[in-house]
């Protein structure tokens, strides 16, 4: 559906976030909502708080050997997750 400037109802919604800065509160709540199926159920479980703070992602794991591995693991987090939302939502990760 196109109207008469020729932009798509897309692009006008996606204008429309970005100009009332919900983007990223949209994006972050969609991570939360998904996690599980984007990192797996382990890690799911052994999540136990998750928030994105200035394009930080903040993880509190339980697990110290998981808390360890996620550390390692932080480019292919940001990835995960960027490639989920469809923007560069996540700059690093913070796992506590």
């Amino acid at each position: 559906m196109r109207n008469t400037d020729g932009n798509s109802l897309k692009d006008v919604i996606g204008d429309f976030l970005d100009a009332k800065h919900i983007k990223g509160k949209l994006a972050e709540a969609n991570i939360i909502a998904k996690w599980s199926e984007l990192v797996g159920e382990m890690i799911a479980k052994n999540t136990s708080k998750i928030y994105i703070h200035n394009n930080n992602l903040f993880l509190y794991i339980d697990s110290a050997a998981l808390r360890q591995e996620l550390h390692y693991s932080k480019a292919k987090i940001i990835s995960i997750v960027n490639t989920e939302v469809g923007f560069e939502l996540i700059k690093d990760v913070m796992v506590k």
